[in-house]
């Protein structure tokens, strides 16, 4: 009886600690689909509104320091890379390096591929239809911010202001998921609906005889970018 009872307390005992293993893991707010080791459960929370274009984010959620270029990715599609796009006076074009953004920047493309995340969590449906019917384009998105964040050597701010998010094909094999950083620290984010927007788009194009080269859904907000 006294073994049985100490077996019972022992397996009682690492169920308790697995329980607490995996609260531990989802409080740390890892994710099946990134990887960057680092805690990004603030800004995860803070854009899990996938209807939502422009998220104000508190002061309180930090920059990530892991390098986003790795992405996010399931078995369907995935999102990588990073080119920034700078505002102001001498500011990058076309740049892939992390460490030449800026502290806003770095957080907006953080916060743009969780909004990634989000979407294909419940994946609309175009998606995968889109990715299976295509030859050239195997589904994967590229990170690209509009940053209007930083300031120049001297402290002189971007040129205008940031105003929307959106997704275009600059080539068939190729489409850019578009976020940007307003001065603020806010990031516009592509929504659900844009994703939509764009499939829906991209399949009546293939359709029509033509690739998907030229494929875009603009911002739901007044964009000058």
């Amino acid at each position: 009886m006294i073994g049985r009872l100490l077996s019972f307390c022992l397996l009682a005992s690492v169920a308790a600690g697995c329980a607490a293993a995996a609260g531990d893991d989802v409080s740390s707010g890892s994710s099946d689909f990134t990887s960057s080791g680092e805690d990004l459960s603030g800004l995860r929370d803070a854009v899990k509104n996938v209807d939502e274009e422009h998220v104000v984010l508190a002061e309180s959620i930090a920059v990530p320091t892991a390098d986003v270029s790795s992405g996010s990715k399931d078995d369907t599609t995935s999102i990588s890379g990073l080119d920034w796009y700078q505002k102001w006076a001498g500011g990058k074009t076309a740049d892939h390096a992390w460490s030449d953004g800026s502290k806003f920047g770095k957080r907006c493309a953080w916060a743009s591929v969780l909004r990634f995340e989000a979407i294909v969590r419940d994946a609309p449906p175009e998606l995968g239809a889109l990715v299976a019917s295509q030859t050239k384009w195997n589904g994967t998105f590229q990170n690209w911010n509009n940053d209007y964040g930083g300031k120049t050597a001297d402290g002189k701010d971007a040129f205008g202001d940031a105003s929307g998010a959106y997704i275009f094909a600059p080539r068939a094999d190729i489409t850019k998921w578009v976020s940007a950083t307003a001065k603020d620290g806010s990031c516009y984010l592509p929504t659900k609906a844009m994703l939509v927007e764009y499939l829906t788009t991209c399949k009546a194009q293939v359709a029509s005889g033509t690739d998907m080269k030229g494929c875009e859904a603009p911002a739901t907000s007044d964009s000058d970018e």
